[in-house]
């Protein structure tokens, strides 16, 4: 029998719109038959808009709430005064087994905050992770953390190491998916205590079990593919994510300049326009905008504020792919082998 799954969406509390976040998921549902949705908040407004999307109605349970978190409210706030958020019954629907994964476009810290008190770290783990897919000039990698945990500690980058290796075997289906620990240089006298210490302690795992350790690499190295999986302190990682859309952003706007500056140029595009197409749907941060938390007991997934409803859709299909892949329990048993070999 082909198991559905229900995913739990916080509309509110973001600067994305609800036609994008209906747009998106009916999208996603066109190709993941098997979706069901929840959508939390106010349920006379959710009505009108959906209406459109005959094949989504059927699939969608609305709990109407016009309670929501801004992006301003403090996480030590939200238990006193915001237990009927939107956010906030997103994420028990889940710890109380009514959904699979929760998705949410508003605020990081409190979406953190909240899933680490309802739905806790699994076994081993001390601190959660938002881990996304990058593109690079090889394919893919998983990066991680990106702002979920600024403090630069050796456990929490061998947790994050740990944790992106697992999801970088399940969504890019390699054995054994190389790891690449972020720093200033490649030379082993170079970095932080902290990086010297988990670099080591990488090293020590790679000699001894099936951990693929590369080694250090340089900011470049994330955009030329020369890890699957790239690994960093939260903070660190939120500076690159920003630089990394910023980039993207400034490369189009150059090309879209550059096309427009004469009569050759515009049909120079006309005539490359498919594969123009192909390179800005691959760079846009629009469309690669979820963020993973990654060390959790059920999926939690952070979309951008401001997301369109591409964003939206790929997000989708991103937490269906993991729940069909049984993600979590894959993750559950990667880490505590790890773990178990770290003791040893």
């Amino acid at each position: 029998m082909t198991k559905l799954f229900t995913l739990s969406v916080d509309t509110l509390g973001s600067e994305t719109e609800l036609n994008d976040i209906l747009k998106g998921l009916n999208q996603s549902l066109l190709r993941n038959l098997n979706y069901k949705f929840q959508l939390y908040g106010p349920e006379e407004i959710i009505k009108k808009k959906i209406e459109k999307y005959k094949r989504l109605i059927k699939v969608t349970e609305i709990i109407d709430c016009d309670s929501y978190i801004t992006m301003e409210d403090k996480p030590s706030d939200i238990l006193k005064s915001k237990k009927t958020s939107s956010m906030y019954l997103a994420i028990k629907s889940v710890t109380e087994n009514l959904s699979d994964a929760v998705l949410s476009f508003g605020n990081t810290g409190a979406l953190m905050s909240l899933s680490l008190l309802n739905i806790k770290t699994l076994e081993g783990i001390k601190r959660p992770a938002i881990a996304s897919i990058w593109p690079n000039m090889k394919g893919e990698s998983v990066v991680l953390d990106l702002g979920a945990n600024t403090k630069l500690d050796s456990r929490y980058l061998i947790d994050n190491s740990i944790l992106g290796a697992s999801l970088a075997s399940i969504l890019f289906k390699i054995d054994n998916p190389s790891i690449g620990l972020l720093n200033v240089g490649k030379e082993d006298n170079k970095g932080k205590d902290e990086i010297k210490l988990a670099s080591d302690q990488l090293r020590d795992l790679s000699q001894n079990f099936s951990v693929n350790y590369y080694g250090y690499i340089e900011g470049n190295d994330i955009s030329t593919g020369s890890t699957n999986v790239v690994v960093t302190d939260g903070f660190t990682g939120n500076i690159s994510l920003k630089t990394a859309e910023g980039t993207a952003k400034l490369f189009q706007s150059h090309l879209e300049d550059a096309f427009k500056s004469s009569i050759l140029s515009k049909i120079g595009y006309f005539l490359s326009s498919l594969a123009m197409k192909s390179v800005r749907d691959r760079l846009d941060p629009r469309v690669h905008n979820c963020g993973i938390l990654m060390g959790l007991n059920s999926l939690a997934v952070k979309c951008h504020g401001h997301s369109e409803y591409r964003g939206v859709s790929y997000a989708a299909d991103i937490i269906y792919s993991l729940l069909d892949n049984n993600v979590n329990k894959k993750i559950s048993d990667y880490v505590s082998e790890m773990h178990s070999k770290l003791k040893n």
